[in-house]
């Protein structure tokens, strides 16, 4: 068969969309988090004369209320200032605990990853000063290098229990009460055996009865084959003994947040986004260009972008020269103001999908995922994706502490007849309570999936453990 080379004239038609460099550069702004941020809006006003700053922006260390600047207009617009009055409208709830930890984190002289590491876990407590119910603290290392991390995580757990309240930043009450007696001038030694795992002894709490209890204790330790030396073969046992411990144990607090607001309007140094739960008459719709999140009449969710850590910037009204130059200016501007907008909307369409969180608090997510949202708001998924990526910086502040973005996209699971889907952040709830009840300690992650099988959630073994380990919950060797 003949081969030959022929030479072809082909008409192909096209469409090809291309990113403008401002669209890209607007992109990459919405990606990035406060501190790098405020980095390019500097750099930007050093570079162009047509900017100016109108406010500087806060410290990295430092706090602002609720109070702060809402709008990212950078102009004298009256829709701008009507909101800032509705914000500056709110009640003043005071100081919170978040707020109190912080401000003595700022006056220590610690490196910038162990600052970064303490905030995200003084953030992270809840309402009683624990994370128990919250995310785990080893959720917010990168696993790049896990000894290393694992030290600088402990590391940082200690100086945040050491802050005043003593005993902030630890999973139980119990926890708490060992950490207090740990950190006070001068523990009394057999309070801290009690404390140790031991505080059955205390019920009732009677000196007499609790004395005795330890006798019969210690007994049992020595009849033991091969039994070492414990400590309380070191201490006295008597009575009066046994209440000077009963009184050092009275005098601490097992609810070290007591007295601190746990209200909304928290300090907002960290988060990207802010949500504060306002008991007022709501609108009858959602608006979520003034980022407010109806429920019904008596009950809205008010959304509130963090501005304040950025600077505040315009173009300067006696720079009228160089076009070229305000044109820059207001690409930059109207970057910042899409940046704005989009995390708000995306804040209100997470609120509106996962209210019931927010309502009730951890263990109430429902499945969410990225492309839902970006469907309801009608943008790119990639779009939700560069605000909630795992190694992003954006936070939403709740009323049960802070938040990364990405903690509210869950994956899920079937229930046993296939109707319905259990989220993700449910399952490793029900894992948690299932596991702190003490009948269930011992449970390998086999019985953990038989268990929760026969609770409804179809599930596989691997998963349970995945699932464990996410928790920082050791396996039934370890615990």
């Amino acid at each position: 068969m003949d081969a030959s080379l022929r030479l072809e004239q082909k008409l192909v038609q096209k469409q090809i969309q291309k990113l403008s460099q401002v669209q890209i550069t607007t992109l990459n702004y919405l990606a990035m988090g406060n501190e790098a941020l405020r980095n390019e809006i500097y750099k930007a006003v050093s570079e162009n004369p047509a900017l100016e700053i109108v406010s500087e922006a806060s410290s990295r260390r430092g706090s602002f209320t609720s109070g702060e600047t809402y709008s990212t207009s950078f102009g004298n617009s009256a829709s701008s200032d009507q909101y800032q009055q509705i914000l500056e409208n709110q009640q003043d709830y005071g100081e919170t605990l978040q707020a109190h930890l912080i401000h003595q984190l700022n006056a220590m002289k610690i490196s910038e990853a162990e600052h970064d590491l303490c905030t995200k876990l003084i953030y992270n407590l809840d309402k009683n000063g624990f994370y128990g119910s919250m995310l785990s603290p080893e959720t917010f290392l990168p696993h790049k290098n896990p000894v290393a991390e694992r030290e600088l995580l402990e590391h940082c757990i200690k100086i945040v229990q050491s802050l005043d309240p003593l005993g902030t930043c630890c999973r139980t009450p119990e926890e708490s009460l060992l950490i207090q007696a740990q950190l006070s001038e001068n523990p009394d030694p057999l309070a801290l055996f009690i404390l140790d795992g031991h505080l059955d002894f205390l019920n009732p709490p009677d000196a007499q009865k609790i004395s005795r209890k330890l006798i019969e204790f210690k007994k049992g330790l020595q009849k033991k084959a091969f039994a070492d030396t414990s400590e309380l073969d070191k201490l006295t046992l008597d009575e009066d003994t046994c209440a000077t411990a009963l009184k050092f144990i009275l005098s601490l607090n097992p609810h070290p947040a007591q007295g601190y607001n746990s209200e909304a309007g928290v300090d907002t140094g960290r988060p990207d986004v802010v949500l504060i739960v306002t008991k007022e008459n709501g609108p009858a719709d959602d608006d979520y260009s003034r980022g407010l999140v109806s429920l019904n009449q008596d009950y809205h969710f008010q959304i509130k972008y963090a501005s304040g850590a950025l600077p505040e910037i315009r173009i300067s009204p006696e720079f009228k020269m160089d076009k070229e130059n305000i044109a820059k200016a207001q690409a930059l501007i109207n970057s910042l103001q899409y940046r704005e907008s989009t995390i708000v909307m995306q804040g209100c369409a997470i609120v509106r999908a996962q209210k019931n969180f927010f309502l009730k608090g951890p263990g109430h997510l429902k499945v969410l995922t990225r492309r839902q949202i970006a469907q309801e708001l009608g943008i790119h998924e990639s779009t939700v994706s560069r605000t909630s990526a795992k190694n992003g910086s954006k936070y939403i502040q709740t009323e049960w502490g802070l938040f990364p973005a990405w903690y509210f996209f869950t994956s899920g699971v079937s229930n046993r007849d296939g109707s319905k889907t259990i989220s993700s952040e449910r399952i490793k709830q029900k894992i948690k309570e299932v596991l702190s009840e003490d009948e269930n300690k011992n449970l390998s992650d086999q019985q953990l999936t038989e268990l929760l099988n026969k609770k409804g959630a179809k599930i596989a073994r691997r998963t349970v453990a995945k699932y464990r380990a996410q928790l920082g919950l050791k396996n039934s060797y370890k615990r």
